[in-house]
């Protein structure tokens, strides 16, 4: 069997490697060694005496068939990608004028960790991890991989193990390993703590490496509940994040249409006997009184054609008020 611990990197990751592998501990043929070539996770999927447990971030350059849907686990985490980007200059203390950094080389970054989303999250069997929800709630986390690998664990199982990835703990390790090594079954660097913070790429990325990155990726942080916060993102995904509202008239503005209309109806009908009888005793103000009938008439169709009601609901409805 494969038990592969994959995800975007700066996701934590690591702290879900050190938690199944804690999880894990004792299973008939668990290995994990470090540097084991890809090609070797077909059979190890294959076999069922053996538990091969390996972490791998995505490059366009892994072959597909290396990854098997049948006997392989696969536990995924992502995370807000401008904190990706931000999180790796920062662990390589790049300034903004490195030349591994600028907007060139944020939107490539962007490209590969969602091409690596795509590919992971298409896995038979994953479980997928957002870096943002389990930072602040590791026994949370601790039972949530539980469950997916079906391991039993009680309330003083799961704080022993919290306790042991705690920030605290991964600094010790930090350390040590910057003296003795990466210890295969933590895999902490030297370097690997930087500024977990949700949202502290705005202190790390230039405007030119956002507007990069958004363009790269603006749909799939929308997608994924994360603002975007340029005019490109925005425009990228306008269809995303509104949708145009019915136009419906105010109830109190329908309310004084209805009452207004059966009104200028009424006079108009008044202006129009009146021009009649002006008609027929040649009043010189017979003309006006047409010309204000017609407007009157007008008028009143058209608003009480907007009410959306016919003659004889109106009337039936002003006669119960009656």
């Amino acid at each position: 069997m494969l038990l592969l611990v994959c995800g975007m990197h700066r996701s934590g990751s690591t702290l879900v490697w050190q938690i199944a592998r804690q999880l894990v501990e004792g299973h008939p043929g668990l290995r994990n060694p470090r540097g084991i070539s890809t090609e070797e996770y077909p059979a190890a999927a294959a076999n069922s005496d053996d538990l091969l447990m390996a972490k791998v971030h995505f490059r366009p350059a892994l072959d597909r068939e290396d990854f098997p849907h049948e006997g392989a686990r696969y536990l995924y985490t992502y995370r807000d990608p401008r904190d990706v980007v931000a999180s790796l200059f920062r662990k390589g203390r790049a300034k903004p004028e490195d030349p591994e950094r600028g907007a060139r080389n944020s939107r490539l970054i962007v490209r590969r960790e969602l091409r690596g989303d795509e590919f992971w999250t298409s896995r038979s069997d994953v479980w997928i991890g957002r870096y943002e929800d389990f930072r602040d709630d590791v026994p949370g986390l601790v039972r949530q991989l539980a469950d997916y690998l079906a391991v039993p664990v009680d309330h003083e199982r799961v704080a022993t193990i919290a306790r042991d990835v705690d920030l605290a703990a991964q600094a010790e390790r930090a350390k040590a390993a910057k003296e003795h090594g990466v210890d295969d079954d933590l895999r902490v660097t030297s370097n690997h703590i930087t500024d977990g913070r949700e949202g502290a790429w705005r202190d790390t990325l230039t405007s030119e490496e956002l507007v990069a990155i958004e363009a790269e990726g603006a749909r799939w942080l929308v997608e994924h509940g994360y603002a975007v916060e340029t005019a490109v993102g925005r425009r990228k995904t306008v269809d995303l994040r509104e949708s145009k509202p019915t136009r419906t008239p105010r109830p109190q503005r329908r309310k004084s249409r209805d009452r207004l209309a059966p009104t200028l109806l009424l006079l108009a009908v008044t202006f129009a006997i009146t021009g009649m009888i002006g008609s027929i005793m040649l009043n010189p103000w017979v003309g006006l009184a047409w010309i204000v009938s017609v407007c009157l008439g007008t008028a009143g169709g058209f608003l009480w054609g907007q009410s959306g009601r016919g003659l004889r609901s109106t009337l039936r409805r002003r006669s119960r008020r009656n």
